[in-house]
């Protein structure tokens, strides 16, 4: 017969004493690096490239990314964690910038062509000389540089993108001092 109490089911002496007899085999990680490993945790399944990747990007590449940075940087404590944090989703936004300028320009220069050379498009595509023409960039670069420079309502784009870049590298440095200081303080460095 199941006993309830408080409208939840009750549990049997037999097996509270089986749970605190179990919980005594899992004590965690013992070693400094194995205790260190395991504070990382919490950095590494907040951030993972599936959850941060645009379309077009390689979710190992961005994973690949984090590890090495949590590895590198060895955050110890919540706030030295939230600074990896953000240090990595600049990393990453950063390292989107060469993807963007490389689709703003193939943009651009298809858009020229698709208007200047419509002739001689139409005789490469009828099986005219190939090496004299590039017909089209990856998709994918293309257009996320156009999605940028549509953001950008008809201004630089790339002007814009390279302010972002500078931006970025900036507070990516100030993040990293910061967190040297916190570690020198806490004696990790």
């Amino acid at each position: 017969m199941i006993k309830f109490i408080g409208g939840q089911m009750a549990t049997s002496k037999k097996k509270i004493i089986a749970n605190r007899r179990n919980s005594l085999k899992s004590t965690g990680p013992i070693s400094k690096e194995g205790k260190l490993k395991s504070s990382l945790n919490s950095i590494k399944h907040g951030l993972y490239g599936e959850k941060i990747a645009i379309i077009g990007e390689n979710v190992d590449e961005i994973n690949d990314i984090i590890e090495r940075l949590v590895k590198e940087l060895k955050p110890n404590g919540v706030q030295q964690e939230l600074i990896v944090s953000k240090m990595i989703d600049i990393a990453i936004r950063f390292k989107r910038i060469a993807l963007l300028e490389a689709g703003i320009l193939n943009h651009e220069m298809q858009e020229y062509e698709a208007s200047k050379y419509k002739d001689d498009v139409a005789e490469v595509v009828a099986g005219g000389d190939k090496k004299t023409m590039m017909l089209s960039s990856n998709i994918i670069v293309r257009k996320s540089g156009l999605s940028f420079a549509r953001d950008c309502n008809g201004g630089s784009a790339i002007l814009k993108l390279n302010t972002i870049e500078d931006k970025l590298l900036s507070k990516y440095f100030k993040l990293h001092e910061i967190l040297m200081k916190l570690q020198k303080k806490k004696g990790v460095h």
